[in-house]
Parts: structure tokens; C-alpha cells; sequence
């Protein structure tokens, strides 16, 4: 298999959750863990944004950098982080926390210019995830690179109970 199809191939498998293929090819290819495909994104993004768990736990253990940032092709894909990807994405609870345990920063701003948290707000109203981001260091007063807080996003995308936490996150620092 040709290195261009050995990258598609475990791109597939990491948006599939295919276990046995992403240990095969990583066993004999372990310099694809970080390699970007055509499009710029990260085997371990891929994965996070699908909300493929035990693929981001193979991935980590395989030594996939959880800080890395794309470099997204895609015009509608920032270039981010695993983090953002996971938080754009699927929003799984289980893929945010294992990218945190194995320290993913919170405060890397993608190329829009949002950190995590910014993003979390943007894409949700799941008050866990916002905790979670909370407990591991992301900052609610961080203002994003057009000026806004991660409050402003989520009152501007009406994630009421997203909103409730940044206020109570933010009444707590205060």
C-alpha cells in the first residue's frame, strides 16, 4: 500500500472507531500517528471530531501529540487542536476528557481565534463539557481574538446552560 492510501486508511479508521485497522497500520507505519492527510487535519482531530473514544485512546498511547494544531485546507475547518476538533464535532464527553487527562491545553486559540472554551460555547449547551474545560485550566475571562468571552459567544448563540456555568465560573473568580 502506497503512503497517500496508508494515510486515508487511517483516516477511515479513526472516523470509523476501526480498532484492529488503526493498530495495524500503526504497527507497521507508527510515523503516521501525526502525519496530516491531503486536507491538513491530524489522525487524532479526525478521530475527536467523530467521537471515536477508544481511537483517540490508541492514537494517545501511539504517542499522537494532543496539542498539535492543523493546518486546515478545508475553508470551513479552522486549523485547531484535537480539543476543538472533538468539541466541533461529536461533543463526546468521553473523547474531551480523555484529551484532557493526557494534556490537551485549553487555551491554544485555533485559527479563528478561539481557545477551547470559545469554541465549547459556540458549539454547545452541554454544561459538563464547559466543566470539564473549567477543571482543567480554561480561563472564562480569556477573551477570544475578536474581543468576545466565552459568555458572549454562548449568550449569542442562546447555550443558556452554557451560559448559566461562564456566570457562575466567572462570579467565582470575581
Amino acid at each position: 500500500m502506497k503512503h497517500e492510501e496508508q494515510i486515508n486508511e487511517l483516516f477511515k479508521a479513526s472516523q470509523n472507531g476501526d480498532i484492529v485497522k488503526i493498530k495495524t497500520l500503526l504497527t507497521s507505519r507508527p510515523d503516521l500517528t501525526n502525519k496530516e492527510n491531503s486536507d491538513g487535519l491530524t489522525p487524532l482531530g479526525y478521530a475527536a471530531h467523530y467521537g471515536q473514544a477508544e481511537a483517540v485512546r490508541i492514537l494517545l498511547a501511539q504517542g499522537a501529540d494532543v496539542n498539535t494544531v492543523s493546518h486546515s485546507k478545508i475553508s470551513f475547518i479552522p486549523s485547531n487542536t484535537a480539543l476543538h476538533a472533538a468539541l466541533a464535532g461529536e461533543r463526546s464527553v468521553e473523547v474531551v476528557r480523555l484529551l484532557l487527562e493526557h494534556g490537551a491545553a485549553t487555551n491554544i486559540h485555533d485559527s479563528d481565534g478561539q481557545s477551547a472554551l470559545h469554541s465549547a460555547a459556540f458549539h454547545t449547551d452541554q454544561a459538563e463539557l464547559i466543566q470539564l474545560l473549567l477543571q482543567h485550566g480554561a480561563d472564562p475571562s480569556a477573551l477570544s481574538d475578536e474581543g468576545q468571552t466565552a459568555l458572549d459567544i454562548a449568550l449569542d448563540k442562546g447555550n443558556h446552560s452554557t451560559a448559566k456555568c461562564l456566570r457562575d465560573a466567572l462570579g467565582a473568580t470575581s
